[in-house]
């Protein structure tokens, strides 16, 4: 019956901490819809950018900051992102590991975004 993932809503402390994260750390895309609110593009999926105590109805029964864990596929070689990661200053905790993501082995790197939320960066062997 499912498809495709079309877009997640992403609770955060900050919108313009969370675009300048995503755009400039992971090179997605900001992007104003429906009378100003903010969306995140990257490939044919989005995040929509709900401001913590302010969400848009209907949300999540409990909408909380820092409380997701995402995987991202890259389009680059893990020790490009790992180099990309080190200009940026943004601290790795974990990888480059092995997991199993949905079609497969990946190569992973593990980071936080500025709400704590766990990032995972992979790429498919």
């Amino acid at each position: 019956m499912i498809n495709e993932l079309d877009h997640l809503v992403l609770t955060c402390r900050s919108i313009e901490q969370c675009k300048d994260f995503y755009t400039r750390i992971l090179g997605m895309e900001a992007v104003m819809f429906n009378n100003g609110r903010w969306a995140l593009l990257f490939g044919e999926q989005k995040i929509n950018l709900h401001e913590y105590g302010k969400e848009i109805e209907p949300k999540a029964h409990l909408p909380v900051p820092g409380s997701l864990d995402l995987c991202f596929i890259v389009n680059k070689p893990i020790q490009e992102v790992l180099s990309h990661l080190e200009e940026e200053n943004v601290h790795v905790l974990e990888g480059p590991v092995t997991r199993t993501g949905a079609r497969g082995e990946i190569i992973s790197v593990y980071i936080r975004d500025p709400d704590l939320n766990l990032i995972e960066l992979a790429v498919y062997l």
